[in-house]
This record gives C-alpha cells, sequence and structure tokens, in this order.
C-alpha cells in the first residue's frame, strides 16, 4: 500500500497537469463520484462535520490497525473535496495520520481558490480525521470495535492557521492584496479557549474607511469554527512600511 507521502506527490501530480481551476473542479466533482459513501442510516446529526458551508458526514472504523472512512456531503465541491481527503487518509494506521503533512493542499492550490467559508470547512475535514486517528491511537486495541462520533475541539496551532487563512480573504480597500500578505497584519494570538487576538495597522492613518475594514477583520475571523471572541487592535507604531509585504505580495503588485 502507497504511504500517505507517495500519495500526496501523486495528488500533486496531477493537478500540476491541470492548468485551468474550472478543469480542477471537474476533477474534484468526478473524485467525489468514485467516493466511498457512508451508509444512509449514519447520515446522523453525529456524523456531520462541523464548521461545514454543506453538510458532510464522515464515519470511521479501525480494522487490522488501519482506519477506513465514509463519507458524503450534500453539495458536490464538497463531496470531491472530502474524497480528495479521504484518497490521502483511508486505510492508513492512526500514527501516520498525525504524522502527516497537510501542505500539498497548498501545493496543488486548492486552499486559495476557495471561498472563505469552504476553506475553513476544509479544515474542518482534516481537523476531525485527525481527532479520530488520535482517538484510536489512544485506544486499547479490544476498545478499537466501536467508536462514538468524535466533534474534535479548538486547537490552538490549526484554529490560528484558520485565523490565518480567513485573513487572507480581507483586502485593502486601495490595494489589491490581502491585508495578511500585505504586512497589515502585526500580530495574532489564539488562546486555547478559541479567543483570538489581533493587532493590525492600516497603509495611512487617515484612512476613511478604517472603521470598516477593522469590522470586515473582525467578522472574517469570528467565523471560523472554534473561535470564540475576536479582539482586534488598530495600532500605528510602528509605521507601516512595504518591507512588511510579503514576497507572493509584492510580486503581484509588480515590485519584484
Amino acid at each position: 500500500m502507497k504511504t500517505i507521502q507517495e500519495i500526496q506527490a501523486g495528488i500533486v501530480e496531477d493537478f500540476s497537469a491541470l492548468t485551468d481551476w474550472m478543469d480542477k473542479y471537474e476533477y474534484l466533482i468526478e473524485l467525489g463520484k468514485g467516493m466511498n459513501l457512508i451508509a444512509e442510516n449514519e447520515k446522523t446529526e453525529e456524523n456531520l462535520i462541523p464548521g461545514c458551508q454543506s453538510r458532510v458526514w464522515l464515519s470511521c472504523r479501525e480494522e487490522g490497525g488501519r482506519l477506513h472512512f465514509a463519507a458524503d456531503s450534500d453539495a458536490i465541491i464538497t463531496r470531491g473535496i472530502i474524497s480528495l481527503l479521504l484518497q490521502v487518509y483511508d486505510g492508513q494506521a492512526p500514527a501516520d495520520i498525525l504524522a502527516a503533512d497537510d501542505g500539498f493542499i497548498d501545493k496543488i492550490g486548492l486552499r486559495e481558490n476557495l471561498s472563505p467559508t469552504r476553506a475553513n470547512g476544509l479544515l474542518s475535514m482534516i481537523s476531525t480525521i485527525k481527532a479520530y486517528a488520535r482517538r484510536y491511537a489512544e485506544m486499547p486495541g479490544q476498545a478499537r470495535h466501536d467508536v462514538s462520533p468524535v466533534t474534535p475541539g479548538p486547537d490552538p496551532g490549526s484554529l490560528e492557521d484558520a485565523v490565518v487563512l480567513a485573513l487572507r480573504q480581507v483586502y485593502d480597500p486601495e490595494i489589491p492584496v490581502n491585508i495578511y500578505d500585505l504586512g497589515l497584519i502585526y500580530d495574532v494570538h489564539v488562546d486555547a479557549d478559541g479567543q483570538v487576538f489581533i493587532k493590525m495597522t492600516l497603509t495611512a492613518p487617515n484612512c476613511p474607511i478604517a472603521d470598516e475594514v477593522v469590522a470586515q477583520t473582525r467578522e472574517a475571523v469570528a467565523d471560523v469554527p472554534g473561535v470564540k471572541d475576536v479582539q482586534v487592535d488598530l495600532v500605528f507604531e510602528p509605521e507601516w512600511t512595504t518591507d512588511r509585504m510579503s514576497e507572493e505580495a509584492k510580486l503581484e503588485l509588480g515590485m519584484l
């Protein structure tokens, strides 16, 4: 059986052959058609993955030390996304799932081409799969035959990734770059209770829609599953300069 890393490499190679994102969406839809579907009687509230824009059901069973997943969604794109994840994790050992790097998602450009709500749903899918793996990894062998559905609690590390993703969906009103890559976010802190503290600035202190940008930032982060409260502190020291922009932002604006 292929390792997770080998499967991920194959997915990256398949997606690299598709240059247009409409073709990639069609590829995801085709993946969804061949997915191991969850039984109708298992489409319960307990098996719903929280935080997804569309309904996504996921079940898990263990056999021979490996986890086998079944899933379904009421939206074709979302079904394709969960199918892609199961292509990677289905039939793998819990320890391997927990140790897996999810960087292949960024390599194929999936995260950046999803809407904010779908992108947050993607993170919830991964979090739920890994929560199952963690549950099985911690169980003695004789107790592994019947595991109830899991609802992963907020993990500060993964939650911070989701917050950053949400920040990348908010754009500066004058420069066509998101506020995170533009360097307007000075600090992001996420505590274990889901409280988010953000220190941000603007390109100019006299921005006429400063309140609106701050409100958009707060709302985008508040929509992230697992976030309980958001505090945004607007500061103008130190002063923002183009040195704070990411390489991607500079490239997009023709500054490199």
